[in-house]
């Protein structure tokens, strides 16, 4: 049986509950370029040995993670919730709460979700 953790407040998220998935991607950001024909003609070769020098001295997950960052994360409804109502200052007791609706039951109902007897509901 496939089942998910909210990454939220780690409730298990069975197969076929709602969930939702939260895609962040954390990328640097540059202002546009000018480049004039003086940069075009220029010798860059000694500024770009001078860059591979200063980057071999680095560790390479911490220049990635400079430039960009991904992260996916499966939330319960009420993490959903909280998360949606403040992204920025999330945090997983926010979303702790018992939904006020029961989603998973209308799902059930329209044979879209499995029973809480373990059953699938009505064949498609």
């Amino acid at each position: 049986m496939i089942a998910y953790q909210c990454d939220g407040c780690g409730r298990e998220l069975k197969k076929g509950a709602l969930r939702y998935r939260v895609k962040i991607d954390v990328r640097a950001a540059y202002d546009e370029l000018q480049i004039g024909l003086a940069d075009l003609v220029r010798d860059h070769r000694q500024e770009l040995l001078d860059l591979i020098e200063q980057l071999s001295r680095k560790d390479p997950s911490k220049i990635e993670e400079g430039i960009y960052k991904g992260f996916e994360l499966d939330l319960c409804p009420a993490c959903q919730r909280a998360y949606i109502r403040n992204p920025l200052k999330f945090h997983p007791e926010q979303g702790a709460e018992t939904p006020e609706i029961d989603i998973d039951g209308f799902l059930r109902s329209l044979g879209k979700a499995p029973s809480p007897e373990g059953d699938s509901g009505p064949e498609a």
